[in-house]
Parts: C-alpha cells; sequence; structure tokens
C-alpha cells in the first residue's frame, strides 16, 4: 500500500536539487517552514515560560527581518555577513532564516563568560564581527546593550523590533546557491588559535540532508530538545537540521541549563522529545545525581546524541542505568563525532545501535598492559570519507589496533579558514584527532598535541584525567593532565576543587594512587586551581595546551 508524501515531504523534494552546488539553501528552509503545521518553543528565562511560536509565523518573522536588511543596505555590501547574539528567542532564530534569504552568511558569537568584564566583551565582539565581514548585527539583552556602547561600524539593532510590520510584498529573497557562504563557524581552538570556518551553503544543505536522514526525522513523530548554544556547531545544527525536517522544536538557552542541570530531564519530560543532544559532562551529571531523576519521563527518546567531547564510557554507562529507571531506552544512546570545519556532524551510528564500545589492550614501552574502552561512533555519513594514516608523533600501543591521525573529506568539508588559502575540493583534511576505525566504524583516542609523554611513555590525557576525576573532591570536567617539561619535568595534573585546608593534602595522595593504580604512572605533582581557573573555548572545551604554558610559566606555583 503507498501512502501519499506530505506537504512538507513534497516541499522538500522540490527544493532540494539532484545537483546539490544548485540547491538554494534557503529556499529549502523557506519552503520546508512554510509547509510545517509545528510550532517553536523557546525557553524565556526572565519569565521561566516556553514562547510559542509556530514555524510559519517563524517564516513570516523572516521575510520581515530580510526586507528591512534589503532596506538598511540599499543595495549596499552585498554578500556581507549578518551577526546575531544573544539568548535564541523566536526573533533571533527568525533571523538565522532571515540572513540566509538576504544572501548572507551567519556568524552567531558567544556572550561574555562568567568574571569577563563586559565592555571589554564587547569592544572583542564587536572586532570579530568585522573581522569576518559583518555589517549588521541583531541581539537582545545585555549583550546587545553593551554592544551599542562601542563606537564602531558595525550596524546595531534589537532583533525583537527590527521590520516588525515592514511591508514584505516587495522583498524578492535572493537565498543563497552553491559555494555562496551560508555559515561563518568560530572553530574551538582547543589545541591552537580560534579560526572561522567559511562554510558554503552546498556545504551546509548535504550535511543537514544526510544528518536528517541518517537520524531518519520525521516531521509526523518527531520532537526535538536542545540547550546547546547556537554559537557552537552542534547547537546551530540542531536547530537547523529541525527547521530542514519542519519538527516541533524546543529551544532553552545553555545558561538555563548551566543555572539547573536537571531541568533537562524535566524539558525532556514536558516536551515528550524524541531527540536531544549533548556533550559527555551533562550525561556526567545526570548519572552522577541519578536520584533527581525522580519524577521524569523519558521513555520517548529514541535519539540522544553525544558529541562535542571525549565520551567516558563508565559516565555514560552510568547515566544509562539511572536514566533506564525513567523509560529511557539505552538503545537511544547515539555517540557521534563531527567539527566546525564539516558544518558539524562526520559520523553518526543509526539509530537503535546504542552505545557500543571498543575493549582494547593498550600496552607501553615498558611491557605494562591496561584495559580500556572506547565508544564507537558511527559510520561516515552520505558524502563522507574518513581514513586514518601514520601519525607524525609516537602514540600509545593499542593491541591489535593501527593508530593513526584521523583524515576526513568529503561534500560538508568547509570552503576554508577566513583569510587563508581555500581548501582543495578533494583534498584530505586532518581533523588532529588520533584514532582508528572498527568495521567502519570510528574511534577516537585523543588529540595529536596533546599527547602526554612521561619517562618515555606515550599516553592519552583523557584516561589519566578521568582516573584524577573519579577522587571525591576533584570537579569533574575541570581536570588536565599535562607534560612539564621545564623546571622539574613530568607529568603534572591540574584539578580544579573548591577543597581547602588540611584535606587537600590528602586528596593530593588520593589523585595521585588514582592516577598511579589506574594508569601505571605517578605524577610529578597535582596543582589544585578554583572552580573555572582551567582554560576552556567559549563552547566550554579544556584547552590543554594553554594549561601547560600556565603551568610551565610558574602562574600556579
Amino acid at each position: 500500500m503507498s501512502v501519499a508524501p506530505t506537504e512538507h515531504e513534497v516541499a522538500q523534494r522540490d527544493w532540494y536539487d539532484r545537483d546539490s552546488s544548485r540547491t538554494n539553501w534557503a529556499q529549502v528552509i523557506d519552503a520546508s517552514i512554510s509547509a510545517s503545521d509545528a510550532v517553536l518553543s523557546v525557553f524565556d528565562m526572565p519569565t521561566e515560560q516556553w514562547v510559542q511560536r509556530p514555524w510559519r509565523v517563524i517564516r513570516e518573522r523572516a521575510l520581515e527581518i530580510a526586507t528591512w536588511i534589503e532596506a538598511t543596505r540599499g543595495g549596499r555590501r552585498a554578500g556581507a555577513g549578518i551577526g546575531l547574539i544573544g539568548d535564541p528567542g523566536p526573533d533571533l532564530v527568525a533571523a538565522v532564516h532571515a540572513a540566509w534569504l538576504s544572501g548572507s552568511a551567519v556568524s552567531i558569537l558567544p556572550g561574555p563568560v562568567r568574571g569577563a568584564d563586559d565592555a571589554r566583551w564587547a569592544v572583542a565582539t564587536a572586532g570579530r564581527f568585522a573581522g569576518v565581514g559583518v555589517d549588521i548585527v541583531l541581539g537582545s539583552g545585555a549583550q546587545l546593550e553593551a554592544l551599542t556602547a562601542v563606537d564602531c561600524a558595525l550596524h546595531i539593532d534589537h532583533v525583537d523590533l527590527v521590520g516588525v510590520g515592514i511591508d514584505t510584498s516587495a522583498c524578492r529573497p535572493t537565498g543563497l546557491v552553491g559555494d555562496a557562504a551560508a555559515i561563518l563557524q568560530g572553530t574551538a581552538g582547543s589545541t591552537g588559535d580560534p579560526k572561522t570556518a567559511v562554510l558554503t551553503a552546498e556545504a551546509v544543505a548535504t550535511n543537514t540532508a544526510a544528518l536528517v536522514d541518517r537520524l531518519r526525522l520525521d516531521a509526523t513523530d518527531d520532537i526535538g530538545l536542545s540547550w546547546l548554544p547556537l554559537y557552537h556547531d552542534m547547537g546551530l545544527t540542531f536547530l537547523v537540521a529541525g527547521m530542514s525536517a519542519g519538527i516541533p522544536l524546543w529551544l532553552a538557552p545553555n545558561s538555563a541549563f548551566a543555572a539547573s542541570p536537571f531541568r533537562w530531564p524535566q524539558w525532556l519530560t514536558d516536551s515528550g522529545a524524541t531527540i536531544t543532544a549533548a556533550p559527555n559532562f551533562a550525561y556526567d551529571i545526570v548519572g552522577r545525581y541519578g536520584k533527581l531523576l525522580a519524577g521524569a519521563d523519558l521513555s520517548r527518546l529514541r535519539v540522544a546524541l553525544s558529541g562535542g567531547e571525549p565520551i567516558d564510557p563508565d559516565a555514560f554507562d552510568r547515566f544509562l542505568d539511572r536514566a533506564s529507571a525513567v523509560g529511557f531506552d539505552p538503545a537511544a544512546a547515539t555517540p557521534a563525532y563531527g567539527m566546525a570545519e564539516s558544518v558539524c556532524a562526520v559520523t553518526v551510528p543509526a539509530p537503535g545501535e546504542g552505545a557500543r564500545y571498543d575493549q582494547v589492550t593498550v600496552r607501553g614501552d615498558d611491557g605494562t598492559t591496561i584495559e580500556r574502552r572506547y565508544p564507537l561512533l558511527g559510520e561516515p555519513l552520505e558524502g563522507m570519507e574518513i581514513r586514518v594514516v601514520p601519525a607524525d608523533v609516537e602514540v600509545p600501543t593499542i593491541e591489535e589496533r593501527d593508530v593513526g591521525s584521523v583524515e576526513i573529506r568529503g561534500t560538508s568539508m568547509m570552503a576554508g579558514y577566513l583569510g587563508h588559502p581555500p581548501t582543495e575540493p578533494d583534498a584530505w583534511f586532518p581533523t588532529g584527532d588520533l584514532g582508528y576505525l572498527v568495521d567502519g566504524r570510528l574511534v577516537i583516542c585523543g588529540r595529536t598535541k596533546e599527547i602526554v609523554i612521561v619517562a618515555g611513555r606515550n599516553l592519552f590525557p583523557v584516561e589519566i584525567e578521568r582516573a584524577a576525576a573519579g577522587v571525591d573532591g576533584v570537579r569533574r570536567g575541570g581536570v588536565v593532565a599535562v607534560s612539564r617539561g621545564s623546571g622539574r619535568p613530568g607529568l603534572v595534573i591540574v584539578a580544579e576543587t573548591r577543597t581547602t585546608g588540611d584535606a587537600v593534602v590528602q586528596m593530593r595522595s588520593a589523585v595521585m594512587s588514582a592516577v598511579a593504580s589506574d594508569c601505571g604512572v605517578v605524577p610529578t605533582d597535582v596543582v589544585f586551581v578554583e572552580p573555572g581557573s582551567v582554560p576552556r573555548t567559549t563552547s566550554g572545551k579544556l584547552r590543554r595546551l594553554a594549561t601547560r604554558d600556565l603551568v610551565e610559566s610558574g602562574a600556579w606555583s
């Protein structure tokens, strides 16, 4: 029995060209949300209420903002970017689509981190927007207020107010096709200077279509929920995939999650979400305090993506155990791999595979062995390829596995870094990650530049960090293991803690014992610092090389 396609499926089919280089990305999104009966729900922090707008209303608002952009530019600055800041309100989401309708790339930058000077942040952010070719910045709240105080050439305005009630009948959206820039995505800079990846309309369209296909998103059954920031590739891709599929989406600011992490399970319960995404640390928090899940219902979740940082198998398994008590299906666990340079997703398991691990033996140069588990991160999305080549650094030996440098290429790849030579279309891109393949599925072990060398042994820092983080009083997600080359050489562990006084001495001994027992090496030193002291990227990733620089400079001596 054949089933007639829905209005939404017809709209998608009509706008996705068989030749992806001719697909107009703005028209893909426009057709999708125009045909969708679904609703966008956004969590408003001041009122702690969900603000709801049908996708069709978001589309009308996007047309207003796009018309305003055309009028404001007056035909000038064709190809300039639109900058966005602030929490993900309905108007900000509409502005993402409006930028594409106006033929502009979108650049979303983070707000000030805790403890930052707002005025200095604003000056730096205005400079970053100008530096990537943005001419108009839209936003709201305190971030917009701080930015408007900066003396600069940017047109800065309130996203909730621009274009309201404007006549859109004369608007003729140009959209984005082929190699036109669609997203100017900041990279994490965890092992180097942050850069801006230029993501073309074709790359965004193909990556989104491949992800929607792999996850089998269905506008009639699926509901998405995310608190990931839109300035991060995972957060923006979650939004864009939801818009492309025309599904109901629930979005919350990441600050709302940070203030109360167990809002997340409650939001999943209230929304009836079938798909969500988060980095490893979020699943770790829920697993460690699983008793607080009482009253939650996670039975509708069929995809729980984990990405953005290394996955701790023990922590993830603890989450699966605790969450299954409130209806979560372990088969919904979906550990994935991606990066900003490939729009977002590179490898993703098929729904229903669940969390699978490769049990291996890591052998040291002295013959000692340690058993380890690494998560299988799925096979490449349609249009993407992966290979593992010999690394240019000494890497730990894993028995019966060929560990090397992971390289990727394919239809989702960036055009290049802004201000740098363009990337050749068929060139292999070095990710900087170390890993191997098991039956075509990717396994990631660590980063090339972050290998820890202790007494001639090469170690993955994440293994050491997990051992140290298991000690009571050590803040999980706030531990960095580095090799110190100057002063007193050896392994140094930097750990965030609120513990003070005599208890610190006992905790230092416990950390050294845990690392020696689990990893077979004894740290030269353990440095305790206050929470928030370890350098991180804007997306929260640990900056191990910057931490090593602080250790060697004596800043924490």
